[in-house]
């Protein structure tokens, strides 16, 4: 009788490959970051980020000689081209709550789009591996739990809510910013369940099977980590300004953030495979049949989607960009702190901040109030200037010596 295990040999040998190769890359990467060698500092999380999703997928396979994610070159373009979509729901949100902003980004626009695209092409992906691996580990594999009756009218519910959280974040966003975790989940899902039951996050409630909730949970926990770890060394990147707890952070984030990352895990499966549903991305479970037609409708928009996004990034979110030949002076100093960028650098001089230690001083609002009169513009927001500050009071040695008497 011929061993059923057989076939998986090749697999694995390939996974071993994929895995390897991985690791050699990312390592790679973070040698030209600490070799500052261009253009890794600045696009550090995408030369991260693809070897990581090239481990991942190695590891599922090593671990139940199941076929690459990338063996599907419909399902991994379908993934790469949706994520970025996915994500700029969240990035629009972003307009208006005002929990994080991007520093040192390239100066010139394309190279600045077309990087932001291809890093938010990781997210989805990141999501849809870290849930296989687990899977392919066993984890939760019996995954049994409760079975919950879901009634039609439980459904118009939970887009209502969905719309009531969202509705709630953005109007009070001080308050209510979290509800923004959670809200797209409540209103992609019942699209769902009614056309994708197979990606149905509710219907495996339904079926009291929960192991797939767990997973994507715990993965997203984990793809969370290495998202601020890799954000962390980085020249460009993101600071967060969410609020209640500014100061105490873990990498980037405040460490109650890390539990949002439990929540985005479940809400990017289920806006993707809404998507699916639509019949406009190819799922990852199921066989909902793609539409040309509607699909590449589906495209135009998004890419209008996208186009008007970006634009609001660069109004509201991009704080600053890279110049070269900062040169050792006084502005080059400061340009150099928490990614302030030389622009509001030479505002803070053009004021009368001549040092870190002037910085230091400073009271949050009422400089940030001036630099934007002095620019018209509607940067920088207190935010960034207590950031600036809280950098400049931990590196001004007078601030410094005056915090440990």
């Amino acid at each position: 009788m011929r061993d059923q295990h057989a076939p998986t040999r090749p697999v694995e040998w390939g996974a071993a490959l994929r895995v390897a190769l991985g690791a050699a890359a990312l390592a790679l990467a973070f040698v030209l970051l600490l070799r500052g060698v261009g253009p890794v500092p600045t696009w550090f999380y995408v030369f991260a980020w693809y070897p990581t999703l090239v481990i991942l997928d190695g590891l599922a396979s090593l671990l139940d000689g199941t076929p690459s994610l990338f063996a599907r070159p419909t399902l991994a373009l379908s993934l790469f081209l949706w994520s970025p979509i996915v994500w700029l729901v969240f990035e629009a949100a972003n307009f208006r709550l005002q929990n994080w902003y991007y520093v040192l980004l390239p100066s010139h626009g394309f190279e600045r789009w077309a990087g932001i695209v291809v890093s938010f092409a990781t997210v989805v992906p990141a999501i849809v591996l870290a849930e296989r691996v687990l899977a392919a580990a066993g984890v939760f594999r019996a995954g049994r739990g409760p079975r919950i009756v879901v009634r039609p009218g439980d459904l118009r519910g939970a887009v209502a809510l969905g719309v009531a959280m969202g509705a709630l974040a953005l109007a009070w966003p001080r308050l209510f910013f979290p509800l923004v975790w959670g809200a797209a989940f409540l209103l992609a899902e019942p699209v769902v369940y009614a056309g994708l039951p197979e990606a149905s996050l509710i219907r495996d409630v339904e079926r009291g099977q929960w192991g797939r909730i767990g997973r994507l949970m715990l993965g997203g926990l984990g793809i969370g980590v290495l998202w601020e770890a890799f954000n962390y060394p980085a020249e460009s990147g993101w600071i967060y300004t969410v609020p209640w707890l500014e100061e105490l952070k873990l990498f980037e984030m405040p460490p109650y953030g890390f539990v949002g990352f439990l929540v985005f895990a479940l809400e990017a499966w289920a806006m993707y495979a809404a998507l699916a549903a639509l019949r406009v991305a190819v799922p990852v479970v199921g066989d909902a049949a793609v539409r040309g037609r509607r699909t590449l409708g589906a495209g135009l928009l998004a890419a209008v989607f996208v186009a008007v996004v970006l634009l609001g990034m660069e109004r509201y979110t991009i704080s600053s960009v890279t110049a070269r030949g900062y040169g050792d002076g006084v502005v080059a100093d400061l340009a150099r702190l928490r990614g302030m960028g030389a622009r509001h650098a030479g505002v803070l001089v053009w004021l009368g901040i001549a040092d870190r230690c002037a910085l230091s001083r400073a009271e949050s609002e009422s400089l940030g109030a001036a630099m934007r009169a002095n620019t018209g513009r509607e940067r920088p927001t207190a935010a960034e200037v207590r950031v600036w500050i809280r950098a400049a009071k931990r590196s001004c040695p007078v601030a410094v010596e005056a915090v440990r008497r």
